[in-house]
């Protein structure tokens, strides 16, 4: 005889058809970044600037965490801890033209400069030429 089931329980599934493919903890698409970033850092940090290995398995480890931050699966979840919540102020700022380098970036400065007298210029000597 056939079990009849209820229609409100919930259906076992395969629990390994929505993982994604690893070696350990260590994810399968972060494996050829990391193997360029590694042979990388060998060669420039410890080939050609010949610092010692402890400083170049340093190197390898920070740009391969780098990395993993950056594009990692996760990343957004980790990421975002590190957003702070926005300060919104209201203000009044005058606008200058970066194209426009006659105009003062300063109002107040400006109106100071349009009330200053201006001093009278000399005007130069004439020379005499009719001897």
């Amino acid at each position: 005889m056939m079990a009849v089931r209820n229609p409100d329980d919930f259906i076992q599934v395969n629990g390994a058809l929505n993982l994604k493919p690893s070696f350990g903890p260590i994810p399968a698409d972060q494996l050829i970044p990391w193997s360029v970033i590694a042979l990388a850092n060998v060669i420039v940090a410890n080939r050609i600037l010949g610092l010692s290995w402890i400083i170049t398995i340093l190197s390898i480890c920070w740009g391969m965490a780098t990395w993993w931050i950056l594009t990692g699966s996760d990343a957004s979840r980790f990421l975002s801890k590190f957003h702070s919540t926005p300060y919104w102020l209201y203000g009044n700022l005058h606008y200058s033209s970066p194209l426009d380098p006659g105009q003062s970036r300063d109002p107040k400065k400006a109106k100071r400069k349009r009330n200053r007298k201006q001093k009278r210029s000399r005007r130069p000597k004439r020379i005499r030429t009719d001897f």
